[in-house]
């Protein structure tokens, strides 16, 4: 059960009612794109609808392994249901999951609101915005529990014969991945394709393009529906941008292009026997280009996704941009024409993707309207290769939550408020994994010094 248009309040509620809806799972999305919410009987969620809804208002702080970020006085704020967000909850036939948004001073410092406002300006200036996500996973064949009692040490891949685009691992596992594929169908997440990727127990998963907000709910909620199909299969599913030193790099890539908001048609590319970027389009990538750099933690928000870019990852480290090149930050497939795009691969898998496509879209239009240009194309990058013209990205999240606190285009953006709010963040992940002592380190440091 999807809805996908504006309706009143009233509308809303008298479609759940038709197709005997008995709960509705209510939540909103934290700072890392993780959906936090209550089961809600469809009496009581009427109510709240009609008459109106809080959550406590520590979501923006809300961290990983159920940290707070900062210590404050929190409260319940008022929200607001978003039932354009409606869609069938995959593990209860008579369940709907539906998303809503902060509507006090959390707004502004919220990575969905964030992005509705990027797409508001888009609309504004003429666009509308498309999207799309593909994510590379591990899967472990072992349970939360399992993990736990082995200090996360004793990693135990499933499918260890597994090979890069392999047919070994959709064989073995016909199955148990046509119940995951039917889990995702049953919370309206359709699949442009799914393959092995490389590395054991790793695939590879991409949808189809959506309205840019509606592409970002699905890549949430395809980690979340993810997570929870391989859980109650006894199995664990890992979207780190790095698992451990023996495992690859996992990406997670961000997929966009614009069209004119009334005739529909492309903008970013030409049309012809060899499409090329148009003049709008040019200013377009130059944003991002530009900006890349400066908005490195909006893309790499936690410290374990600097790993990823270790030599020897097919992780691009670069600032740079390409047709069809899969070494470069930016890949640009310009045919066929309707399914032209725009592709960022320095993201990993841990991306929030309400912040990933807030910095493209950002970045992009702040390109139009500043008419950046754009630098030569680079055609001839490797995977570990930096141009000596060009540099690397931030190398740690401290360096990249610092160039951002420093970057006006990002203020000029994006607010000094959310700007300020993203720095606290990510300042506050490094100083907790700064304090932390790995194994490693023990075993490096202990008779030898």
């Amino acid at each position: 059960m999807t809805s996908r248009k504006a309706q009143s309040i009233e509308q809303f509620l008298s479609g759940l009612a038709e197709n005997n809806i008995r709960y509705v799972y209510a939540g909103l999305f934290d700072q890392d794109g993780t959906w936090r919410g209550k089961k809600v009987p469809f009496s009581q969620f009427r109510e709240f609808a009609l008459k109106g809804w809080s959550f406590i208002d520590a979501l923006p702080w809300w961290g990983p392994n159920d940290t707070v970020r900062v210590d404050k006085a929190f409260r319940s704020e008022s929200c607001s249901f978003d039932s354009k967000s409606l869609r069938s909850y995959p593990f209860e036939d008579d369940a709907v999951i539906v998303v809503a948004d902060y509507e006090g001073p959390s707004k502004k410092i919220s990575p969905r609101a964030m992005l509705q406002k990027q797409i508001k300006k888009a609309e504004r200036m003429g666009f509308s915005a498309l999207g799309a996500s593909e994510f590379e996973f591990i899967i472990l064949d072992q349970t939360a529990s399992e993990l736990q009692d082995e200090g996360y040490q004793k990693l135990k891949s499933y499918s260890p014969e597994n090979r890069c685009w392999s047919a070994m691992l959709p064989s073995i596992s016909a199955e148990l991945l046509g119940r995951y594929e039917e889990t995702l169908r049953n919370g309206d997440i359709e699949l442009h394709h799914m393959c092995s990727e490389l590395g054991p127990g790793c695939l590879e998963a991409t949808m189809p393009a959506r309205s840019l907000l509606q592409a970002a709910d699905d890549a949430a909620f395809f980690k979340m529906f993810t997570r929870a199909f391989f859980s109650r299969e006894q199995k664990t599913a890992s979207f780190m941008a790095q698992l451990s030193d023996d495992h690859p790099g996992l990406g997670g890539h961000p997929i966009i292009s614009l069209q004119d908001k009334n005739s529909g048609q492309a903008v970013l590319f030409g049309s012809g026997p060899k499409p090329r970027l148009t003049p709008l389009g040019r200013h377009f990538v130059a944003g991002i280009l530009r900006l890349i750099p400066e908005l490195t933690a909006l893309y790499a928000p936690n410290v374990n996704s600097y790993r990823r870019y270790a030599p020897g990852n097919w992780a691009p480290r670069t600032a740079t941009w390409g047709y069809d090149n899969y070494t470069c930050g930016l890949r640009l497939v310009a045919s066929p024409i309707e399914n032209a795009r725009v592709e960022f691969r320095l993201p990993g898998a841990d991306i929030n993707p309400f912040l990933v496509f807030s910095m493209m879209l950002g970045a992009g239009l702040y390109g139009i309207e500043q008419e950046l240009m754009l630098p030569p194309e680079t055609t001839s990058i490797g995977r570990d290769k930096v141009p000596s013209d060009i540099g690397a990205v931030p190398r740690s999240l401290l360096e990249a939550a610092e160039l951002m606190g420093q970057s006006r285009a990002a203020e000029r953006i994006f607010g000094k408020d959310f700007i300020a709010h993203s720095v606290v963040c990510c300042i506050d992940e490094d100083e907790r994994m700064r304090r932390h002592v790995s194994a490693f380190e023990r075993e490096r440091y202990l008779f030898h010094v």
